[in-house]
C-alpha cells in the first residue's frame, strides 16, 4: 500500500460521485454527505434496470430533496466528479474502475467479496490512479486492525488465537472481507499461512495445534456487524471487539477516504493510510 504522503490542499467541496446509490450503504453515503461542509454529491448511480431511476437520490436516503437524481449514465458521473466512491457489487467493479481510468479519477472501493483477480485488477489500476481499498471503512474497525497486530506481536507466539465475525442474514459472503483482513494480519504478523487457519470445527478432532487460527461465522437478525479477535493463554484471555451500531460508521470513513483521495498521487491505499496510522 502507499503512504499518505503528497495529496492535494482542497479549496473547495469535494464533488463525490456514488456507485450503487440505492442499496443500504449508498443511502448512508448520502445521508453523511447531505451534512457534510467538505464534500457534495455530485451523481447517484443506478443500474439501468432500477426501479428508483430518476428518483431524488436524498429523498429516498430519508434525508432531505438534493436534486440529484438516481442515473445509470456511470460515464457523465464520472468525468464530472472528483472522486468516486464504489459500494455496488464486485460484478460491476470493472465497469467502474474503467470509468474512473478513462477519466483519471480516484475511486474509493468498499465493495467486499472481491476474488483475487479483482484484487489484482486494483493493483494494476492503481498505476495510474489513486484507489482506497480496505474490506471495512469504518475508523473503529481500522483501530480493531492496529490493535489485532499489536496484540499479534506480543501475544501471538503464546496464545491460542480465534476470530469471530457476526452479521445478518442477508449477508452473502463468509467469512467477512473483515474477518478475511484480521487472519490476514495474523498470519503476516507471525509469519503462518493459509494451512494453519480452520474455518469452524466438528466431529471428532485431535489436539488444537499451536499454531492454528479459527475462524468462527455466524449469520443471524439484522446484526450490522461484529468482530472480535481472541487471544487465548493458560492465565489469561484477551478480546478485541469492534461493534458497529448504525452503517454509518462505514459511510463516514468513505467519505473521509474519498476527501483523502482527492488530489492524491496515483497509488493503492488502504484505510491505515486514511487515518495515518
Amino acid at each position: 500500500m502507499t503512504s499518505p504522503n503528497s495529496g492535494g490542499s482542497k479549496n473547495r467541496t469535494t464533488q463525490i460521485a456514488l456507485i450503487g446509490g440505492s442499496g443500504r450503504m449508498g443511502r448512508a453515503i448520502i445521508s453523511v454527505l447531505s451534512a457534510s461542509s467538505r464534500s457534495t454529491l455530485s451523481a447517484s448511480v443506478v443500474s439501468g434496470g432500477s426501479v428508483f431511476l430518476g428518483m431524488d437520490s436524498g429523498l429516498h436516503s430519508g434525508v432531505k430533496q438534493n436534486g440529484v437524481n438516481f442515473s445509470s449514465d456511470i460515464e457523465a458521473a464520472v468525468a464530472a466528479a472528483d472522486c468516486v466512491i464504489d459500494f455496488s457489487t464486485h460484478q460491476n467493479l470493472e465497469t467502474t474502475v474503467q470509468a474512473c481510468l478513462t477519466h483519471k479519477k480516484p475511486v474509493v472501493v468498499g465493495t467486499t467479496g472481491l476474488t483475487e483477480i479483482q484484487k489484482e485488477s486494483l493493483r494494476i489500476a492503481a498505476r495510474d490512479i489513486a484507489i482506497v481499498y480496505s474490506p471495512n471503512m469504518s475508523i473503529g474497525v481500522n483501530l480493531l486492525f492496529k490493535l489485532t497486530e499489536i496484540a499479534a506481536k506480543v501475544m501471538g507466539e503464546i496464545s491460542d488465537i480465534e476470530i469471530q465475525d457476526i452479521h445478518h442474514r442477508h449477508k452473502k459472503d463468509a467469512p467477512s472481507g473483515t474477518a478475511e483482513k484480521l487472519k490476514n494480519i495474523l498470519l503476516e504478523t507471525l509469519g503462518r499461512n493459509e494451512k494453519n487457519v480452520v474455518h469452524g470445527r466438528h466431529g471428532i478432532l485431535k489436539e488444537r495445534d499451536p499454531k492454528e487460527i479459527g475462524i468462527h461465522t455466524l449469520r443471524a437478525g439484522e446484526v450490522i456487524g461484529d468482530h472480535t479477535v481472541y487471544f487465548f493463554t493458560p492465565e489469561e484471555r484477551i478480546e478485541i471487539t469492534h461493534k458497529a451500531q448504525d452503517r454509518k460508521t462505514f459511510a463516514v470513513g468513505a467519505v473521509h477516504a474519498a476527501e483523502f483521495l482527492a488530489g492524491r498521487k496515483p497509488g493503492l491505499y488502504d484505510m491505515f493510510a486514511v487515518l495515518g496510522l
